[in-house]
């Protein structure tokens, strides 16, 4: 029986980890490339995979021997959520599109990714914390990159989304635990934030904590 190759893509992110799946690489690329091969979503999804596409460093067709004979047919649904608006004049993200943005934004402070953190906070931040004082976005990357807060966690108990013209208003409760200096942090706030559309992504513009 003659041996066809079976066209499977393997992608690789930042932090050494491989994903293979039967979905072709052509597939993957048009998913989150536009017509000039820059990348213009937040996310990919790979079966129940979310992956943020500013962690992707690689994207590669793999061949392996089919003994049946057959093609594989890509079986993996593959879909996008998108950082940015739809095609339509004044319609912006959806709900889940919010959804994801949080829990990305979540992700990146856990996990001190200055990178994420840049991307999705705006240069002219305004943000007041739980102790009424106001803090930058520079203020925000500082802490993080020199470890002064460092989070173990950061999970979501509850998020109300309000849509606007321009984006959303996100008010969650967060449960955090870590370090702020010398301080343990262990306790439940709510964090207010203004989503708005910048260019071609959403950012955050505004935000406010609160301890509860």
């Amino acid at each position: 029986m003659e041996l066809r190759q079976v066209a499977e893509t393997q992608i690789t992110l930042s932090t050494g980890e491989k994903i293979v799946t039967q979905a072709s690489e052509r597939q993957i690329l048009q998913h989150i490339t536009n017509n000039q091969g820059m990348i213009n979503k937040a996310f990919i999804v790979i079966g129940d995979v979310h992956i943020a596409t500013a962690h992707i460093v690689k994207v590669e067709s793999l061949e392996q021997p089919d003994t049946m004979g057959e093609l594989y047919q890509d079986q993996q649904a593959v879909e996008t959520e998108s950082a940015y608006p739809s095609d339509q004049a004044g319609e912006t993200g959806g709900q889940e599109q919010f959804e994801l943005l949080e829990q990305e934004l979540r992700e990146a402070m856990q996990t001190r990714d200055i990178f994420l953190l840049d991307t999705l906070l705006h240069d002219e931040l305004v943000s007041i914390n739980h102790e009424g004082s106001q803090i930058t976005k520079e203020m925000h990357l500082e802490a993080h990159r020199t470890l002064a807060v460092r989070f173990t966690e950061v999970s979501c108990k509850d998020l109300q989304i309000k849509p606007t013209k321009d984006g959303a208003v996100t008010i969650s409760q967060i449960h955090l635990k870590g370090e702020a200096g010398d301080e343990k942090i262990d306790g439940d706030y709510i964090h207010t934030r203004v989503w708005q559309l910048i260019g071609d992504q959403y950012q955050v513009i505004a935000g406010h904590c609160s301890r509860l």
